[in-house]
């Protein structure tokens, strides 16, 4: 029961007590003056008749006597009246039965009124005649009583209801800063380090606001710090700092990690440009000059593609790359011409036309991303075929759309969309382990397509045809649909499992109503249940992952990024989403061990992790003293092949 409720029904008990207390003790005040009155009129009627009675000549004569009684007794406010002669003889005897009426007996018995009897001589000169005896009857006593305590309960009962109105309006307004305090230490609690915007005026409350404010303003310092210091880190390491691009190590870092979401890429294209005799343009014009002309381009080529997941980079020199994804052939011609044209216009608009040529290259690849040694090969060939061109020209190369297996796009899809239909889709694990322990933390599942006579096909050799089609949201609730399957049927699986779901799934409302149907009344299943989003999935759809984050969470299941790689856009999306885990992209865990800007990146993001309650997992983990380092580093786990292959989920 929360503390408003105890007071207000604690607060309003007492209340009832004490109105309970007045009623009672002014219905007994009352009665007592109802008995002091019974009395007073009992007497002043037997004073009365023995007045009358001592006229009657001859005393003996009861007929006149008792037409005497009867001119009181008959009004009904008399219980008995009784005439007695000096030698004790009752001359006459009047007595009325109780009436019951309309007052209860409970009534009448909690407030007793004895009928008063009281006496007077009948006396006539000095001679005693004999004596009168009356009783008044109490039930017009009781009638008043009654009415009395009625209005009076009515009235009361309306001061305790306009009471507690008041008390509710009066607790309402005091524990309004209570009720902030509670809202803000469940988002503390939830990781959420809000602040109270509400200044209490009772000193106590005062000081719990502040102190929390406090806490909360500390630890939402602490993660912006490292936040910041990350993103600088990643800017001496990975950023040019006279265009504000990425390096060329940025570059090979960010594509390495870009074409691992193979859930959410499925083709791509990278643009190589080369200013030409820009060393004789840095000797005659200086330093300043070239740099200022360096700066020009890489704004000219950043304002070509406005994509957010684009990757723009100072190849080096003279040079500059763009890499895009998730663009087909005649995008990638389009965006080779615009960013060839800008640049031309933008080096006339410096009467640079002549004095600085450039030449442009583009390799498009598409059925899934090539291997980036393979990737820049193919784009300095075209950037070669361009130069045989002349000056300010352009070309594109096409990276063979037909795998080893030889398939082209359509028949991938045609394949992809049979193993879906039929269930021809096998389920692998692989485990994730615990650091330092190395005990079981979790398995992730991983799908492959079962083929007639061979191997199964990995994931990474389909999916990104398959998020080329569109295949994947119907891929990914098959897959958690045979997941569910197997768990009903006993398969030995380990406590928690990682479920890869891809941003495609989603930003599609019907498949996201298929997933979590699935998952309806099943809470010991989702309880169970990790699912993870690449990087690129949420920096692509924020709102929509955010939405799906909600909405498994409900269910009792976790959510979860994986091959995260540092984006500057990922960063922010923690304070948000606060995933469950997150897991490094292999990029940053293989580079652990020889680089020391990686370190100290890791290292900050992990700072910003700890007071957010996010753990991280380290992947492609594959040698035993990476595996001790990770340790040192304070990683929660680890996974990759150190661990062993995937095995199939029996």
């Amino acid at each position: 029961m929360t503390l408003f409720k105890q007071l207000f029904f604690g607060a309003s008990l007492l209340f009832l007590l004490v109105l309970a207390g007045v009623e009672a003790i002014y219905l007994s005040n009352a009665r007592l003056y109802l008995q002091q009155q019974l009395e007073s009129h009992s007497q002043d009627a037997a004073t009365s008749l023995s007045l009358w009675l001592a006229t009657v000549q001859p005393f003996e004569d009861r007929a006149l006597i008792e037409t005497v009684v009867n001119t009181s007794f008959d009004r009904g406010y008399y219980q008995s009246i009784h005439v007695v002669s000096v030698s004790g003889e009752t001359l006459v005897a009047k007595q009325l039965a109780p009436a019951q009426g309309e007052v209860p007996v409970w009534f009448t018995r909690l407030f007793p009124l004895r009928p008063p009897a009281a006496e007077s001589l009948i006396s006539s000169g000095w001679r005693q005649l004999g004596r009168v005896l009356v009783s008044s009857h109490p039930n017009f006593a009781y009638l008043q009583l009654w009415h009395t305590g009625l209005q009076t309960l009515a009235l009361l009962l309306l001061v305790y209801a306009l009471a507690l109105v008041a008390l509710r309006a009066f607790l309402a307004n005091i524990l309004r800063p209570l009720a902030e305090i509670e809202r803000a230490a469940t988002a503390i609690g939830e990781r959420d380090f809000r602040t109270i915007a509400l200044a209490p005026k009772a000193r106590e409350l005062g000081r719990v606001v502040a102190a929390m404010n406090s806490l909360s303003g500390k630890i939402r310092r602490v993660i912006e710090d490292e936040s910041a210091r990350a993103e600088q880190l990643q800017r001496e390491a990975y950023r040019d700092p006279v265009t504000g691009l990425f390096n060329r190590r940025g570059l090979e870092h960010e594509l390495q990690g870009l074409f691992r979401a193979e859930r959410d890429v499925f083709s791509g294209v990278l643009v190589l440009l080369e200013l030409e005799r820009f060393k004789e343009y840095n000797l005659r014009r200086g330093y300043q000059r070239a740099d200022e002309l360096l700066a020009l381009v890489a704004q000219t080529i950043t304002g070509a593609c406005a994509d957010q997941a684009a990757v723009r980079s100072r190849f080096g020199g003279a040079s500059f790359a763009l890499a895009t994804v998730n663009i087909d052939a005649s995008a990638a011609g389009v965006l080779t011409a615009a960013i060839s044209s800008r640049v031309e216009s933008a080096l006339a608009e410096q009467a640079l036309t002549g004095e600085i040529q450039f030449h442009c290259g583009a390799a498009h690849f598409d059925a899934g991303a090539p291997s980036l040694p393979e990737l820049l090969a193919a784009a300095d060939l075209a950037l070669t075929r361009a130069q045989e061109k002349g000056p300010d020209s352009f070309d594109l190369v096409e990276l063979a759309e037909i795998d080893r297996r030889g398939r082209g796009s359509l028949a991938w899809r045609e394949h992809i969309e049979g193993a879906i239909e039929t269930g021809k889709l096998a389920l692998y694990t692989q485990t994730v382990l615990s650091l330092p322990g190395r005990a079981l933390m979790q398995s992730e599942v991983v799908t492959r397509i079962l083929e007639d006579g061979s191997n199964p096909v990995p994931a990474a050799q389909f999916l990104p045809m398959a998020a080329r089609h569109g295949l994947m949201p119907r891929l990914d609730c098959r897959v958690l649909e045979m997941l569910i399957a197997r768990i009903d049927a006993g398969a030995s699986l380990a406590p928690v499992i990682a479920v890869n779901i891809s941003a495609q799934t989603v930003a599609d409302a019907a498949s996201r109503r298929r997933l979590i149907d699935a998952l309806r009344g099943r809470r010991d299943i989702a309880a169970r249940l990790v699912f993870e989003m690449t990087e690129f999935g949420v920096i692509q759809a924020p709102a929509q992952s955010l939405g799906f984050a909600a909405e498994i969470r409900r269910l009792g299941a976790q959510f979860a990024i994986d091959h995260f790689n540092l984006h500057r856009d990922s960063l922010r999306q923690l304070h948000t989403l606060l995933p469950h885990y997150i897991k490094l992209a292999p990029v940053y865990t293989n580079a652990l061990a020889e680089n020391q800007d990686s370190r100290f990146i890791v290292s900050s993001l992990m700072r910003i992790a700890q007071p957010l309650e996010i753990r991280i997992i380290a992947q492609a983990v594959e040698s035993e003293s990476l595996i001790l380092l990770l340790g040192e580093m304070g990683f929660a786990g680890y996974q990759g092949y150190a661990n062993g292959r995937p095995v199939p989920i029996g």
